[in-house]
């Protein structure tokens, strides 16, 4: 890859996330009208469609995110593909964030050691490979999930699909959001808005998933009944 390529690939991505998100909004939108119905069914299929949206916008942002011009150096983005492409996403993760880390000239010892480990943890809890959700919604495996041969059912991926609530989908894109504006303030600006937006990036993180922690599908529902029911 030449440097014009890089710039191209981040442009493109840029597009792609921008849109995405766009499509993530307007299927929200749709299941809340749904969850205030009480539509079970059309529930269960708005929520899939977005789980795809959810895989779709992960992989384009942290592509975006390591091609961001005058970031990274080239062989630097080969070597989170290469990881990628052996070992999946998360490791991709680490292996970017541990790359952009080594560009923070930090004045305190213990900044670098604390910054990487608390990554660490971040990456392994909240960022999951979506490839397997994507792969069997995207070839019909919507309810019963074949093995990779297509020759029985894939028990563990079906349970997985069957899973998928929207409750979970909030999560896992409220942590991705702030993961990704602390990766890409490491790779843009890593002596200027990492220093200074990386413990408010965390703190937000954090405090989000504590209050989501108490979040379920009927307390949605519920919500949503009531402002659908207030009087103006």
């Amino acid at each position: 890859m030449s440097d014009p390529q890089r710039v191209e690939v981040f442009k493109a991505q840029t597009r792609n996330v921008r849109q995405l998100e766009k499509t993530w909004t307007h299927i929200n939108r749709q299941l809340n009208v749904l969850i205030a119905k009480n539509d079970e069914n059309g529930i269960v299929i708005q929520s899939k469609l977005l789980a795809l949206i959810y895989c779709g916008l992960a992989e384009s942002l942290f592509s975006k995110i390591i091609h961001t011009p005058n970031g990274l150096d080239l062989n630097s983005i080969s070597q989170i593909k290469r990881r990628i492409n052996a070992k999946g996403i998360k490791e991709g993760w680490l292996k970017a964030s541990d790359l952009a880390l080594a560009r923070v000239a930090s004045q305190r010892s213990n900044h670098i050691p604390n910054v990487k480990k608390k990554l660490e943890q971040l990456i392994n809890d909240y960022i999951f490979d979506p490839s397997l959700i994507r792969n069997k919604l995207a070839h019909g495996q919507w309810v019963s999930a074949l093995n990779s041969d297509n020759t029985d059912i894939n028990a563990d991926a079906t349970a997985e699909i069957e899973a998928i609530t929207v409750i979970d989908l909030y999560k896992k894109k409220s942590a991705l959001d702030k993961l990704s504006a602390m990766l890409e303030d490491l790779i843009k600006s890593p002596n200027k808005a990492h220093p200074r937006d990386y413990w408010i990036h965390l703190a937000d993180l954090e405090e989000r998933q504590r209050e989501m922690e108490a979040w379920t599908i009927d307390k949605k529902k519920q919500r949503l009944f009531e402002k659908k029911y207030t009087p103006a």
